[in-house]
């Protein structure tokens, strides 16, 4: 775990030499350290509860003391989607982060905490900068992951155009998924934003002149929040219509393979034909037929079977169709 105060910008890990009712904090913690926190903060159990255990809902709850916001974040691992829930609890006084592994995302929170921009003489307005530069991180990670995404869908486009191979139709499931699962994870923080911009505002709904310019600060902070969401939304729509188009190239290419195959067989067909009536009519078994005891009969079928394949080969070759 990771604190540090407002008040002395000090980081610390010890807990015991936190003043939760005096000074102003954010925390970053994993699962496990919140158990430390619980009473301090006056967490609910319920929440508390959710924390420890993972699931991909996404949801906000406004309670007297604090903001609970909680979103499945993702990552690209591998060409493959790794799901993390991250934890987020707002108040006047304190802003904690739960995070359950030591990813990118941790490294950066972790550095926002040496990073002395968001001190204000007003250091509730400082647990909002915080609390949106958090938010920052998480969507411009997904901004990165979503790149990657893009990436490897144009790498697989590139393979399909070049050769179609034998597992092409599994990666394109795969990515597919991959793509439908960041939508699905995504979708919701537009809902989110909207909750936090209307409910989120009776967390602050006093007469106090101080709340007030709180609660427009809050709003703007949000409402900046949410234009970038609406972009990283339209990007993973995006990504989603691009890895459906590799369907569509990809039926392409077989289809454009099936038809050169059936092409080769038509020709195959075309000169084989004149060939199959020549031998048809010298395998009857009539007594009489022209030809039959010439003595360069046999040289010149063949001759004559030659020549059909020499031609056939050079009008298809001229209509392009080898």
């Amino acid at each position: 775990m990771h604190i540090l105060n407002l008040n002395t910008k000090q980081v610390t890990k010890n807990i015991d030499e936190i003043n939760f009712n005096k000074d102003y904090h954010f925390i970053v913690c994993n699962p496990w350290e919140l158990k430390f926190f619980k009473g301090a903060l006056r967490l609910n159990n319920e929440v508390y509860k959710d924390c420890l255990s993972f699931d991909d809902k996404v949801r906000v709850n406004i309670f007297d003391e604090y903001i609970f916001f909680t979103l499945a974040n993702f990552q690209i691992c591998e060409d493959d989607l790794l799901l993390e829930e991250i934890n987020i609890f707002l108040s006047e006084k304190f802003i904690l982060i739960v995070l359950r592994r030591k990813n990118d995302i941790y490294k950066e929170v972790k550095q926002l905490m040496c990073e002395t921009f968001y001190y204000k003489s007003n250091l509730t307005l400082s647990l909002f900068i915080i609390y949106s530069s958090i938010l920052r991180i998480i969507i411009s990670n997904q901004f990165e992951n979503l790149e990657k995404i893009e990436e490897i869908i144009l790498e697989l486009e590139d393979d399909i155009i070049n050769e179609v191979g034998e597992n092409v139709s599994s990666k394109i499931s795969h990515i597919r998924g991959i793509c439908r699962n960041c939508v699905k994870n995504i979708r919701p923080l537009t809902y989110i934003i909207d909750t936090l911009l209307k409910d989120g505002m009776e967390f602050f709904s006093d007469d106090n002149p101080d709340n007030l310019y709180l609660e427009k600060e809050y709003e703007k902070l949000l409402q900046g929040l949410d234009l970038s969401i609406d972009k990283l939304y339209n990007f993973s729509l995006n990504t989603r219509e691009l890895a459906d188009k590799l369907l569509e190239i990809y039926s392409s290419k077989v289809s454009e393979k099936t038809n050169s195959l059936i092409t080769k067989l038509t020709i195959f067909t075309g000169t084989a034909v004149p060939i199959s009536i020549i031998t048809g009519i010298y395998g009857m078994n009539f007594k009489y037929m022209p030809a039959l005891t010439y003595v360069h009969g046999y040289k010149i079928t063949i001759f004559v079977i030659l020549l059909i394949i020499v031609t056939s080969f050079i009008i298809f070759k001229r209509k392009k169709f080898l």
